[in-house]
């Protein structure tokens, strides 16, 4: 019988793998902006549920609960620019939408601008909003909004919006932007800062600081993405050395940047689109772009582009603090394919835009994603970031040629070793693979083979990966410390090893993981105790797995003996998997060459901040209690990973690896599917 459960289990993956969730095609220039057309329009009649006429003065409203605090102000601006962008651009709008689309758009305007600090009124609340750490982007997005449809606006409000742009211009005149190239870098803030500036000395040439504000837009662009170089460098950018506009270094050298004590590709991309949505004002206004908003631009694209999936989305090689999905980077994408026709970012463009579309369609219209804690503040800045993309077809004319995804898969390949934050990376047309020695230790794999658009979003940065834990931790205890790591390059990937202490140094973890070819990876670990410890449970070899409504809401689990169904909504209880090994999806297999007790686990909830469901396969989970001496083995495992893999050829390998001894140590031997065989000495 258990031959015929195995027999049929590889059957199944023809009729019980996920089917397709998503549906990606190329889309020409015009449909890709009819999408957005559609995208928008559909935003726009969502929020208009969390629409409020204001009692206080005739003629006037907002968007969502009209506070200060939680983003209230900021979301408002950017319901405004999406209004604006609609009435300006639109093909979709019939006259009793344009009529309310405008009368909701002015009504916000003045809204903000009675509310400002410099205006006569507050916010619902009590509280008046403006000269504060962001008032400066809710401005550029209020005032490039009302620029939009400045025709719609009477006088007085015209003059209301010069006082609040002029007030929160000014403010920058007399200090320079912070820097901070570690743990806390200040490059979004500079760029949600310029936007403001930068907007008022492209819209009121005529004011009289419009010149201070030029100038003082342009030091705070080069302060963005500014970078340790950049001291020693005298190109002359807007009349000067880039050195004498240096204040001090925002990116690293290798243009990797920090924030919340993490490498964070989430702040790459929108440091970047500040600099492109600044050079957007300018170009609006008909006013020369000032060189600065390209300043390392297209440096940290080239950075970028080794971390952004081929799905538009980023991978998350230190963990992610935000959602992990609904993020658009897509203003980025435009901005590059549109103003430097980069071919690579108009794929990505075209390829997220539809997951976004798609993503909408099944909520109903709304932006804010499954599990998101924000509501409408994360449907309106999601709203207005694809304003801006939708803008750049606009206002810098229509993208590039995309390149083919065969073509954005071969542009990314290759090993990408990140010095400055440790961080190893190898890209193939089938896996992504990383490891990272710093701010959190942890390892993660990406299948992204042929096919993947159809369902994408597969593991997920667990803070742990790979190295896994025991419990109990000492009270207190948060990250392992390392004692001594390294890392080198090889003709197929890479290899990197170290030393971990772990539990407050009550256990020693050497570990290797090696990237292998085009699918696997090889990780192994040897945990000693250094005293005498007493061990309840253990948590090796963990692998992140996303199971929620993004995803299609079920995986389907095959190991030695079956398969079952995993139901995101009926999460099961830990699943022990006999055997060696066990393949999610025909996509990612796991074999247990040593130390396996595999396990599944089902997350029952949305995980706070990354809000997705987030199981995790077990490569050795134990809930048994022991105890060891000093000197002990607790623990010694030896994975392989197989990406884009099916059941069938993860049990067939699973089967044929040798262990072999040698005068040297053990050595593992296999020959993973379509590759060569690989060996491999063990520690």
């Amino acid at each position: 019988m258990k031959t015929l459960a195995l027999f049929l289990s590889f059957l199944l993956p023809c009729t019980l793998f996920a089917e397709d969730n998503y549906h990606i095609r190329h889309l020409s220039e015009r449909e890709l902006v009819q999408t957005y057309d559609s995208l928008l329009l559909d935003a726009w009649h969502h929020a208009d549920k969390f629409w409020h006429d204001w009692p206080v003065e005739p003629g006037a409203g907002y968007w969502g609960p009209g506070r200060v605090e939680g983003d209230g102000v900021r979301n408002i601006a950017a319901m405004v620019l999406t209004s604006a962008s609609l009435l300006k651009y639109s093909e979709a709008l019939d006259q009793n939408d344009r009529n309310e689309i405008r009368r909701k758009a002015v009504a916000a305007i003045r809204y903000c601008v009675a509310t400002h600090t410099t205006g006569s009124q507050t916010c619902v609340g009590g509280k008046k909003w403006g000269n504060s750490w962001q008032s400066a982007m809710w401005t550029g997005d209020l005032a490039f909004g009302a620029w939009l449809m400045w025709d719609d606006l009477d006088a007085a409000t015209q003059k209301d919006l010069r006082r609040v742009i002029t007030f929160e211009s000014d403010r920058f005149l007399s200090i320079k932007p912070p820097t901070g190239e570690y743990n806390d870098t200040k490059a979004e803030e500079n760029g949600w800062d310029l936007t403001c500036i930068g907007l008022a000395a492209a819209m009121f040439p005529d004011e009289p600081h419009a010149a201070a504000w030029n100038q003082k837009a342009i030091e705070y662009a080069m302060n963005t993405l500014s970078a340790p170089q950049d001291a020693q460098d005298n190109t002359v950018v807007d009349g000067r050395p880039v050195s004498q506009w240096f204040c001090g270094a925002n990116v690293h050298s290798d243009f990797t940047l920090e924030n919340h004590g993490i490498f964070h590709p989430s702040y790459v991309g929108c440091s970047s689109y500040f600099l492109t949505g600044t050079a957007m004002y300018y170009t609006f206004g008909h006013r020369a772009v000032p060189q600065a908003t390209m300043h390392h631009l297209m440096d940290e694209w080239k950075m970028y582009q080794g971390i952004i999936l081929p799905n538009g989305e980023a991978a998350y090689p230190q963990g992610m603090d935000w959602e992990l999905h609904g993020l658009p980077y897509v203003t980025l994408f435009a901005a590059l394919a549109c103003r430097e026709h980069d071919p690579l970012a108009a794929h990505l463009e075209n390829v997220y835009v539809q997951y976004l579309r798609q993503w909408q369609v099944k909520s109903h219209g709304d932006l804010e994603l499954w599990g998101c804690p924000f509501g409408f503040g994360r449907h309106a800045t999601t709203t207005g970031l694809v304003a801006y993309a939708f803008l750049a077809h606009k206002i810098f004319g229509p993208a590039a040629k995309e390149m083919s995804a065969r073509k954005a898969v071969a542009a990314v390949e290759g090993v990408h070793l990140y010095d400055r934050v440790q961080v190893a990376i190898q890209r193939t047309a089938n896996k992504f693979a990383s490891f990272s020695w710093t701010n959190r230790v942890m390892g993660m794999v990406i299948p992204i083979g042929a096919g993947h658009e159809g369902n994408p979003d597969f593991t997920a940065p667990i803070q742990n990966g790979f190295i896994g834990g025991f419990d109990p931790a000492p009270k207190g205890y948060r990250m392992p410390s390392v004692a001594e790591h390294s890392w080198k390059q090889t003709p197929d990937g890479f290899e990197t090893t170290g030393t971990l202490l772990v539990n407050g140094g009550s256990l020693k973890q050497t570990l290797r993981m090696s990237s292998i070819g085009e699918k696997t990876v090889v990780y192994e670990d040897r945990v000693t105790a250094t005293r005498d410890v007493a061990i309840e449970q253990e948590h090796g070899v963990p692998i992140g797995i996303e199971n929620d409504e993004i995803t299609g809401g079920a995986r389907q689990l095959f190991w030695q003996d079956g398969h079952t169904l995993l139901d995101f909504k009926k999460p099961q209880p830990a699943l022990a998997i006999s055997g060696a090994w066990a393949n999610v999806d025909g996509r990612l297999g796991l074999i247990m060459v040593a130390g396996g007790n595999l396990s599944y686990n089902q997350a029952k909830s949305y995980a706070r901040g990354i809000s997705i469901y987030e199981d995790v396969l077990y490569g050795s989970y134990s809930t048994q209690p022991k105890q060891f001496k000093a000197g002990d083995e607790v623990a010694h495992h030896v994975a392989i990973v197989l990406l884009e893999t099916s059941p069938k050829e993860t049990a067939a390998l699973a089967k044929s690896f040798k262990l072999e001894d040698r005068p040297a140590g053990k050595v593992l031997r296999f020959k993973p599917p379509g590759s060569r065989e690989i060996e491999l000495r063990l520690l």
